[in-house]
């Protein structure tokens, strides 16, 4: 790699430096005790200045574009009258700095050993129904509208592929990874505990029901350690069907982060984005999910801690973590662990 300065004591001048810097690995390592969140770890290279960021790996096919559809008809392929459609190709990237072959473990203090694999996509099949009853002519009918959409989505992440990894509570696991050519990384955790959400407070009284615009208090059990954080979201369903999101900007608040082993305080009073258009419209009720998430020491080292300003990318002039090691030994990157609880509510207006 090779540097240029420009020198300014003295006499301009240009000169070049040489560095032979050796590439180490950058790994971004998650274990979560939530059902929903598989645990992973993601590996990648520190890059040189001059390479390019992603790597072209193939095209894929979307889908078929019919011209008689408003969504394809204005498409330059339409403009010949016989041609009946066209089909969409999407071209697949891949970040060059990628690590496929390395040996990833995790083990915990009772001498349980799990491979981790590499898996670069994974597909999820969604089951699609129409509902087609109806009348014709005074008589109903009704047939099966049925079909599944295979959706293949990239992920380039070591999981475990066997399910035998079921992370618990409290726990320590060691990470290992090696991989041809460079330096073995290790990582420590101690899992945190499980949180829980106590309940709602407006006006008073418990709710299941949140009013939007209005203050709320959450509660939530405390324990022995560990930090966690709060956040809030309106499941809005079909969201071109529900106008704009802001006429539920009531649902939303900052994130705050709370002492989960302080047991003098275990409620925090939210007073939600203001939020002033279509409320007087009646609308239905919406799923409301408040979530408690706690966090291992890493993970708050990392995301809370290093997010707030203590390492500062000033050439982006933005707060970052990037280029810091936390729970990681022998490189650069983190690993971490979270355990959430969540409650499901509703939010009116």
């Amino acid at each position: 790699m090779i540097l240029t300065f420009f020198n300014c004591l003295g006499e301009n001048s240009w000169e070049d430096l040489e560095s032979d810097y050796d590439h180490v690995l950058n790994v971004f390592g998650l274990i979560s005790l939530d059902f929903n969140q598989t645990s992973y770890i993601g590996i990648y290279r520190t890059t040189d200045l001059d390479e390019v960021s992603q790597n072209f790996v193939s095209v894929d096919t979307v889908g078929w574009c019919n011209c008689d559809d408003d969504e394809c008809s204005w498409s330059e392929e339409c403009e010949d009258k016989e041609q009946e459609g066209f089909w969409i190709y999407d071209s697949i990237f891949e970040p060059a700095a990628l690590i496929k072959d390395a040996s990833v473990t995790i083990s915990d203090d009772n001498g349980n050993l799990y491979d981790f694999d590499f898996v670069d996509n994974i597909s999820f099949i969604d089951t699609v129904y129409y509902d087609t009853s109806g009348y014709y002519y005074g008589y109903p009918f009704s047939f099966d509208t049925t079909y599944y959409d295979t959706n293949i989505y990239r992920i380039n992440l070591y999981v475990d592929t066997t399910g035998a990894f079921n992370p618990q509570a409290g726990t320590n696991y060691q990470l290992n990874i090696s991989a041809p050519n460079y330096n073995t990384v290790t990582g420590s955790l101690t899992t945190p505990n499980i949180p829980t959400l106590d309940s709602l407070v407006q006006q008073g009284r418990v709710i299941d029901t949140v009013i939007v615009n209005e203050p709320f208090d959450i509660y939530w059990t405390s324990f022995q350690g560990g930090k966690g954080l709060v956040t809030g979201e309106v499941d809005l369903g079909n969201w071109l069907e529900d106008s704009l999101s802001r006429d539920w900007c009531g649902g939303y608040f900052d994130p705050f982060v709370i002492d989960l082993s302080n047991d003098q305080i275990n409620s925090y009073t939210v007073y939600p984005l203001p939020c002033t258009e279509n409320l007087e419209q009646e609308a239905e009720a919406k799923d409301y999910f408040i979530r408690l998430t706690a966090m291992d020491d890493n993970y708050y080292e990392y995301f809370v801690v290093g997010e707030a300003g203590e390492y500062s990318n000033a050439l982006l002039n933005y707060p970052t973590t990037k280029g810091r090691s936390v729970g990681i030994e022998g490189g650069f990157g983190f690993f971490g662990s979270i355990a959430s609880d969540r409650m499901l509510c509703k939010i009116a207006r």
